[in-house]
């Protein structure tokens, strides 16, 4: 009986192992995508499945055929907080990928386009310089406070 049991906890001890392994490498940090190109369509949807709002996401588009590259991204609902996810959102994508000049978020009868220069300018900082996580949260977060810079951006 006791052999039995000695295998049976070797058994949940090694499940346990396996499953805390398996779920580390699924929740990679989102700056392993760095240098992506909007061709990758696995990583395009590793990136949006790892951003703000990605419970609403419902599907994507990849223009590759033809330069400029874009996505065009579809989620079900429009957030209260739409303008700020677009910037969070936009900033990560063009940070991440390397060939990504123009990005249209299509919520729910609402879209926005932002262009990788139009956010690159609304920085000051070119966005693909950007190489962790940390330094990119922190240059969203300062820009979002000012209310008034984000109408700006989004001004037609």
């Amino acid at each position: 009986m006791k052999k039995i049991s000695a295998y049976f906890i070797l058994l949940i001890l090694l499940i346990s192992i396996t499953s805390c392994s398996l779920s580390k490498n699924t929740n990679k940090d989102i700056f392993h995508y760095k240098n992506s190109y909007v061709g990758n369509n696995s990583a395009v949807g590793s990136i949006i499945k790892q951003l703000p709002n990605h419970n609403d996401f419902i599907k994507m588009s990849l223009q590759t055929k033809k330069k400029p590259y874009g996505i065009t991204i579809d989620y079900k609902n429009l957030p209260a907080n739409t303008k700020n996810i677009v910037i969070n959102n936009a900033t990560y994508l063009f940070a991440l990928i390397k060939n990504v000049e123009w990005i249209v978020f299509d919520f729910a009868d609402q879209k926005y386009t932002v262009t990788r220069q139009q956010l690159d300018e609304w920085y000051g900082k070119d966005l693909s310089s950007y190489t962790n996580e940390k330094e990119l949260e922190e240059l969203i977060h300062t820009n979002l406070k000012d209310k008034t810079k984000i109408n700006h951006l989004f001004k037609k």
